[in-house]
């Protein structure tokens, strides 16, 4: 499922004064996907510990002992899983509490997502219709560069001549419209920890 090493994917990179390093290679679409949701998952594990642990430290003194004991077993098997899916993530990506991560989409896909009757977008990744592909961060970071340099823009009313200049870029060089809603997939994925600098 990871590499650590891969031709053309740097091995140590520098972002806002932080230095990250190179953990793990995560390819495929599928996968990607995966690692994204075994984040999330281990992040709401995490932040629904710290609040059952604040909610047990703040029981009145007349709490029962089932209430504690209540508490403090939700803890437990919440702790036992988190544990569990943590070593998961050690074993697989490299993965570490000890640090910050930052993924980067080395190749991914621009996928623009399909409307149901009704007019709304479709989360369903195989009714999307591929409409740029990145084969570099760096050409992934120039969309989303563009991306805020719009939002930035959009906001300015005397800005406007500027604002179609970009909106009519994205569409030339991405097939990216502001009105329309979009997937990332990310078909290849460096995860890089945070190092000293």
């Amino acid at each position: 499922m990871t590499k650590i090493l891969s031709s053309g994917v740097p091995q140590r990179i520098v972002r806002d004064t932080q230095a990250f390093q190179l953990v793990a290679i995560v390819e495929g679409a599928a996968a990607n996907t995966q690692f994204i949701n075994n984040l999330q998952v281990v992040g709401q594990q995490r932040r629904a510990i710290a609040e059952l642990r604040q909610k047990a430290a703040s029981l009145p003194k007349n709490a029962t002992n089932e209430e504690r004991s209540s508490l403090q077993a939700q803890i437990n098997q919440l702790d036992a899983r988190l544990t569990a899916n943590m070593a998961f993530m050690s074993k697989n990506y490299g993965y570490s509490v000890k640090h910050n991560y930052l993924l980067l989409p080395v190749y991914s896909a621009l996928l623009k997502k399909a409307v149901n009757d009704a007019g709304a977008p479709v989360d369903d990744e195989s009714k999307a219709t591929l409409v740029a592909e990145f084969h570099t961060s760096d050409s992934y970071d120039q969309l989303q560069a563009l991306r805020q340099r719009a939002a930035i823009l959009a906001s300015d009313s005397t800005k406007r001549v500027e604002f179609e200049a970009v909106k009519a870029e994205l569409i030339e060089k991405y097939a990216f419209d502001l009105n329309s809603h979009y997937i990332l997939q990310v078909r290849k994925g460096a995860l890089y920890a945070t190092v000293a600098a």
